[in-house]
């Protein structure tokens, strides 16, 4: 009985929390590191301070480089990375502004002469893997 009365009182709005699979496809280079943010809101998005997740990754191999973002609250997300291939920690640009170092988005959201906005790289996360392609421009 009181087991049953415990149960009742329990919370059921307790976010629920799973590990996300990121498959980041296409590398074409064994060298650099992979750089990657995660934000959870629009005003938040493209902000790298205000990413919710961060993380540089060494790549030492081509094909597919895959990591887990340990316990994220389901909810609306957004991947941005880019393979810095020499290592100076930002996304390098030819003279037109035109990256000059593969890039990806979550949702493989590629507009031509902008970068993404938060609706076209977004999705619901609720414990799936997610896969992004990178290429230069």
């Amino acid at each position: 009985m009181i087991f049953a009365l415990l149960l009742y009182f329990m919370p059921t709005n307790a976010a629920t929390t799973a590990n996300m699979q990121v498959n980041i496809h296409n590398i074409t280079q064994s060298s650099g590191q992979l750089m990657v943010s995660v934000y959870n809101s629009a005003e938040d998005f493209m902000n790298i301070d205000r990413a919710v997740f961060k993380k540089n990754y060494p790549i030492s191999k081509t094909g597919t480089f895959a990591f887990s973002i340990p316990a994220l609250p389901e909810g609306a997300y957004a991947i941005s990375c880019f393979h810095d291939l020499n290592n100076n920690g930002i996304l390098d640009k030819n003279l037109l502004g035109i990256p000059s170092e593969p890039y990806g988005f979550s949702q493989n959201a590629r507009p031509k002469f902008r970068a993404p906005v938060w609706d076209e790289a977004k999705f619901w996360f609720s414990g799936q893997a997610v896969d992004i392609k990178i290429e230069k421009w």
